[in-house]
């Protein structure tokens, strides 16, 4: 089995400069301020993918979107604006993510 290494550490010290608090992290994803938006690393080098919630404001995903992009550049990782996505519950309590490209 591949080991799959993901820079977490750096980019929950970006997040906490820019203010913003990790609310849950797993596998490959990382939920921010309460799922405005979350972050899905790649499975290879420093690339983060962004989503931001359907139901986050135009305005918050912007100012979100504005901040983070070139703070993340200069700690050497790349995020790509990637769409949105929908949180469900399920009947036997989990959760499903749809995600949905620009």
């Amino acid at each position: 089995m591949k080991h799959i290494l993901r820079p977490l550490g750096t980019v929950m010290q970006l997040l906490e400069e820019l203010g913003h608090d990790v609310t849950y992290a797993y596998d490959d994803l990382v939920f921010v301020n309460d799922n405005d938006f979350l972050l899905q690393f790649e499975n290879t080098g420093p690339t983060v993918n962004l989503f931001f919630n359907q139901s986050c404001l135009k305005a918050d995903a912007d100012n979100v979107e504005q901040s983070i992009i070139p703070a993340a550049d200069r700690k050497g990782l790349s995020i790509v604006k990637k769409g949105h996505y929908i949180v469900t519950g399920q009947a036997d309590e989990t959760l499903r993510i749809e995600f949905f490209d620009n």
